[in-house]
C-alpha cells in the first residue's frame, strides 16, 4: 500500500475495525472513544426502490438544480448533521458538515483517497488514442493518481516553484489594470462583464506556467480569433462543459451531446497547442542546459527531466491546469473584489496594509512583500468562508467506516459540505458578517478549526493549483486596491452551483483611483 502522507489524528475503537469516535449530537465527532455505541441508520429522507430519495427533492417547493446547496441546508436543519440520500444510477451519499467529521474522514480515507472520477472527462480521454486510457491527475484514483501525484505535487506546491512566477505575474497585472483603465467610462465604470475580463487575466497568469510564457490575453488589439483568443475560449469553454456534464441530466452517457462535443473539442485545441509548446520548451532547454548545466529551471522544465511521468502526462497535466485555474480563479477575485466593495472599511484596512507595505508600489512584488499582507490573506480566507468556490470534496469509500452511531458502508460516497461548515453559526461567531479579522493570529472571534473552511480541500488530495491560485490572487488584491477603490453599485450577486459555484449574470465594478494625476 502506497502513502503519501500521515494522517493529523486518528481514532481506532479497541473491539472494533472500524476508525470510530464518539458523539454529543447525531454526527457530531467530539473525542476518541473507548466503548462502542449501538449502531444507528443515517438518517435522511424516504428512499424508495430505484428512484431513491429523488422524490423527495423534487417534490420540494423551493428545489432549484441550480441552487442544490438550499436543498441540502434544509436536509441538515432536518436531520442533522449527518444526512442520507440517494439517487437514481448513484451509489448511497452521506452528506457531513461538522468539521471535526470532514477531519475524521479525511484522516481515516488518507492513505487512499479515493474521489469519484469526473465521468465526462475520462470518457473523453478514454475515445481519444491519445491519452492511452489514462484520465490524469484530477480524475484518476489508486495507483496511477498515486504515480502522478507523487511526481506533480513536490513539483508544483513547492513554494519556491510558484514564488519564480511572482514578478511576471506582477507584470500581467499591472497590464491588467492597465487595460481597466481603458474600459472605464467617466464616472469609473466598467461597463463589460468583469468576469470576461478575469478571465483573461487569469490565463495570461496561469499560461506563465502551464505554457511557459505570455499569450496576449490582454493586448488592446487583440483581433477576434487571433490564437490568444482561441486558447481563452477553449480554456472557459473547457470548464463550462466539464461543469455542465458533470452537474446536468448526463445524456452524453447515451450519446454525444453538444455540450458533450464542447468538451471533447476544446480539449483537443488545448492539447495540439500545449504540445506545440512542449516542443518548444524542451528545445530551448536543451540550449540552455548545454550553455549552462547550472541553469534554474522553470516547473515544466523540470518535470521534463524528472522520472517516472511521461511527456502524456505533462500534457494532459498542461491542459487541466489552463481551465482549473483561469475560471474557478476568475470567479474567486470577483467575489472578493466584491465583499470588498460591499465592506468599505475592510478595503480600507487592505489598503492601509498594502501601501505600508508597497509604498509608492514602483517595485516589483517579491516573496518578502507577499510574507507581510496578513490582512489580504485573511480577506481571501473570509471570502472563502461566507461565498465558498465549491460545496466541499468527496470521498468514496473503500471500506466500512463507523461515525459516532452510523455505519458508513464501503462503496459508499461522504460529500464533505465544508461550505455549511463555514456558514454554521455553531462554528463562527457573527456568522453572516464579513470580518476578515477572525483570521488574524490573535483570532479575535475565537478559534478556527483546521477543516472549518477547506476551498481548496486537505491533505493528500488537497488542490493541486492551490499556492498557484493563491498567488494569483494576492497579486491582484495587492495590485488594485493600490490603486483604485472599489465600488459595486448594484444589488446582492447571485450564484448558482454547477459543480462549483458561478456569479449569475455580468458583473460591473467601479475603480475610482486612489492617487489621480
Amino acid at each position: 500500500m502506497w502513502r503519501l502522507q500521515r494522517p493529523l489524528t486518528l481514532c481506532v475503537a479497541g473491539r472494533v475495525n472500524y476508525p470510530c469516535r464518539t458523539a454529543t449530537a447525531a454526527g457530531t465527532a467530539s473525542s476518541p472513544c473507548t466503548t462502542t455505541p449501538p449502531l444507528q441508520e443515517v438518517p435522511g429522507p424516504r428512499c424508495y426502490p430505484v428512484m431513491g430519495t429523488l422524490f423527495d427533492m423534487i417534490f420540494d417547493k423551493d428545489f432549484n438544480k441550480d441552487k442544490i446547496h438550499i436543498y441540502f441546508k434544509k436536509l441538515f436543519q432536518k436531520y442533522g448533521s449527518v444526512v442520507r440520500v440517494k439517487f437514481p444510477g448513484q451509489p448511497t451519499m452521506v452528506m457531513v458538515h461538522n468539521p471535526e467529521d470532514l477531519l475524521f474522514i479525511l484522516n481515516a480515507t488518507m492513505h487512499n483517497p479515493v474521489r469519484p472520477p469526473m465521468e465526462s472527462l475520462k470518457k473523453a480521454r478514454y475515445e481519444n488514442d491519445y491519452y492511452e486510457k489514462k484520465s490524469g491527475l484530477v480524475s484518476e484514483n489508486g495507483e496511477e493518481w498515486a504515480r502522478l501525484a507523487t511526481v506533480l505535487r513536490p513539483k508544483v506546491l513547492r513554494p519556491n516553484n510558484v514564488s519564480q512566477y511572482l514578478a511576471r505575474m506582477d507584470q500581467v497585472t499591472l497590464d491588467f489594470l492597465q487595460r481597466i483603465s481603458t474600459l472605464r467610462d467617466t464616472s469609473g465604470e466598467v461597463n463589460v462583464d468583469f468576469i470576461e475580463e478575469l478571465n483573461k487575466w487569469s490565463s495570461e497568469c496561469i499560461c506563465l506556467i502551464s505554457l511557459n510564457q505570455r499569450i496576449g490575453c490582454l493586448d488592446p488589439s487583440l483581433l477576434a480569433g487571433s490564437e490568444p483568443q482561441l486558447i481563452v475560449k477553449a480554456t472557459v469553454d473547457f470548464m463550462r462543459a466539464l461543469m455542465e456534464c458533470e452537474s446536468g441530466s448526463k445524456l452524453w452517457k447515451l450519446y454525444p451531446t453538444k455540450i458533450y462535443k464542447q468538451l471533447r473539442t476544446s480539449m483537443e485545441i488545448l492539447r495540439k497547442k500545449t504540445s506545440d509548446v512542449l516542443d518548444e520548451i524542451e528545445s530551448e532547454m536543451e540550449a540552455k542546459l548545454k550553455k549552462d548545466p547550472s541553469s534554474s529551471l522553470t516547473m515544466l522544465e523540470q518535470l521534463l527531466c524528472q522520472d517516472g511521468i511521461t511527456r502524456k502526462d505533462i500534457i494532459t497535466f498542461m491542459i487541466d491546469l489552463l481551465p482549473g485555474a483561469t475560471e474557478t480563479v476568475s470567479n474567486m477575485a470577483a467575489v472578493i473584489l466584491y465583499l470588498l466593495a460591499k465592506n468599505p472599511q475592510a478595503q480600507i484596512k487592505v489598503q492601509e496594509e498594502i501601501d505600508q507595505v508597497l509604498g509608492d508600489g514602483v517595485d516589483v512584488l517579491t516573496p518578502k512583500h507577499m510574507n507581510q499582507l496578513s490582512y489580504v490573506k485573511a480577506v481571501v480566507k473570509e471570502a472563502n468562508r461566507i461565498l465558498p468556490p465549491a460545496l466541499g470534496p468527496v470521498r468514496l469509500l473503500q471500506e466500512d467506516l463507523r461515525l459516532g452511531n452510523f455505519l458508513l458502508q464501503k462503496g459508499w460516497l461522504v460529500f464533505l459540505m465544508n461550505a455549511f461548515a463555514g456558514w454554521d453559526p455553531a462554528e463562527f461567531q457573527k456568522h453572516d458578517q464579513f470580518l476578515p479579522e477572525r483570521w488574524l493570529r490573535h483570532r479575535p472571534y475565537g478559534d478556527i478549526h483546521p477543516c472549518a473552511v477547506i476551498p481548496f480541500s486537505f491533505g493528500i488530495r488537497m488542490c493541486i493549483g492551490r499556492r498557484i491560485a493563491e498567488q494569483e490572487i494576492y497579486t491582484l488584491i495587492a495590485r488594485m486596491l493600490h490603486r483604485y477603490n472599489v465600488e459595486y453599485k448594484d444589488g446582492e450577486i447571485d450564484r448558482i452551483h454547477k459543480f462549483v459555484f458561478s456569479p449569475v449574470g455580468p458583473m460591473k465594478f467601479t475603480f475610482i483611483d486612489r492617487h489621480p494625476k
